[in-house]
C-alpha cells in the first residue's frame, strides 16, 4: 500500500504543480483533495480536506496540497559523515 500512496501522491504533485497557475486564480489559500491526477475538491482548512478524503477514499490513496506558490519549508537539514 505504501507504494501505491507514494504513486498516487507523487503523480498528484505533479498534475498539480502544472496547473497551480489556475488554481491560484480563484482558490489561494484554499487545500486541494487530489486522486487520480484530479481535484475532487477544494476546502478551507488541512483537516477538513482530509477527512473529506478519508471519507471519500476508504483506501486512503489520496493527497492533500495547499494552493499557495510559496517554497515549501524544508526545515534545517544536516548531514552526517562516517
Amino acid at each position: 500500500m505504501e507504494d501505491k500512496l507514494k504513486i498516487e501522491v507523487d503523480q498528484n504533485y505533479d498534475f498539480f504543480q502544472r496547473h497551480l497557475k489556475e488554481f491560484l486564480k480563484d482558490r489561494a489559500g484554499q487545500f486541494a483533495l487530489l486522486k487520480s491526477q484530479k481535484v475532487v475538491g477544494f476546502f478551507n482548512g488541512p483537516g477538513e480536506a482530509y477527512r473529506a478524503g478519508l471519507k471519500r477514499f476508504p483506501d486512503e490513496i489520496f493527497s492533500v496540497q495547499e494552493v499557495d506558490d510559496r517554497p515549501a519549508e524544508m526545515g534545517l537539514m544536516s548531514l552526517a559523515f562516517d
